[in-house]
């Protein structure tokens, strides 16, 4: 079934070029499929004018892969990537989780990506933050993470807030964005992004991560959320367990891992997995378990 309005994007004219670029190619278990390779896509926006997001949505429109995506499936169907080129998601933190969530969005197709940090890269960030390097300590995590995706894949556009999320800001820069990703360090920032996610009545996906260990959960708007993990606010502890036992990178890796998913899992329509539950993995012991939250 074709989206009429992504087919709509670019003109019949381009529309045949692009069936004119498509090859003819077989998955690994031989099954077919039309393909648009990175290459003839750069040709065609450059020859357009159109965008690299405009080019991927009409192709995914005529059932033609972007064959950057072509691994997506068979989990994800064109209509499911024209969903998830269409979402926007903000992610709060560049670091060690955000900088991991940041490079997966991307890959997979996520069509807008608002990116949040105000701090800078240093030298303890090289063990676990993904977009951190030798070669750009002392830039700005968010302006490091822009510039990650449009290599990647330039079809996803980016916002770039070099500022941190507070009460004052949170709405604003939220914005738009249908899915908040919580990659914070500190428990207090965590409620200030629930509160405003809860005014903008937009569901938060949040992980947190500390030495060997992580945990997850989901929280749609009008779930009582982060009490239920933390307590009140007025008396929850303001760090977690990363300000005494540091962070593994396998431990942060992994957790961004589980967010994406249910990013992913939000943005194309599917239930959350872990709505109202939070899921606790141990990596020092490869354990896991989830936790049904209750009021």
């Amino acid at each position: 079934m074709q989206d009429n309005t992504n087919n709509q994007l670019v003109s019949d004219v381009v529309r045949h070029k692009i069936e004119a670029a498509a090859e003819d190619r077989q998955r690994p278990d031989q099954s077919p499929y039309r393909a648009l390779l990175f290459s003839e896509e750069l040709r065609l926006a450059r020859e357009s004018g159109h965008s690299h997001r405009e080019i991927q949505l009409a192709a995914l429109a005529m059932q033609i892969v972007p064959e950057r995506y072509a691994r997506n499936q068979k989990i994800l169907s064109c209509e499911d990537q024209i969903r998830l080129l269409n979402s926007h998601a903000v992610v709060v933190g560049q670091g060690g989780l955000g900088g991991t969530v940041t490079e997966i969005l991307a890959r997979i197709g996520v069509g807008k990506l608002t990116l949040v940090d105000g701090d800078h890269f240093e030298d303890s960030n090289l063990n676990r933050q993904l977009l951190s390097s030798t070669d750009v300590l002392g830039q700005m995590k968010a302006e490091v993470g822009a510039r990650r995706v449009t290599s990647i894949n330039p079809a996803v556009e980016t916002r770039c807030i070099t500022s941190f999320f507070t009460e004052e800001n949170g709405e604003e820069i939220i914005g738009e964005a249908g899915i908040a990703v919580d990659c914070l360090d500190t428990i207090s920032a965590r409620f200030v992004l629930e509160e405003a996610c809860r005014r903008k009545q937009i569901p938060m996906v949040s992980a947190a991560i500390g030495g060997a260990s992580g945990q997850a959960t989901v929280i749609l708007p009008g779930d009582p959320g982060l009490k239920l993990v933390y307590g009140n606010p007025d008396t929850a502890p303001k760090k977690g367990g990363e300000a005494s036992l540091g962070t593994l990178p396998y431990a942060a890796v992994a957790m961004a891992a589980f967010e994406c998913a249910e990013v992913v899992g939000l943005a194309i329509n599917r239930p959350a997995q872990l709505r109202k539950k939070l899921f606790l993995a141990d990596f020092h012991h490869l354990s896991s378990e989830t936790l049904i939250l209750a009021d």
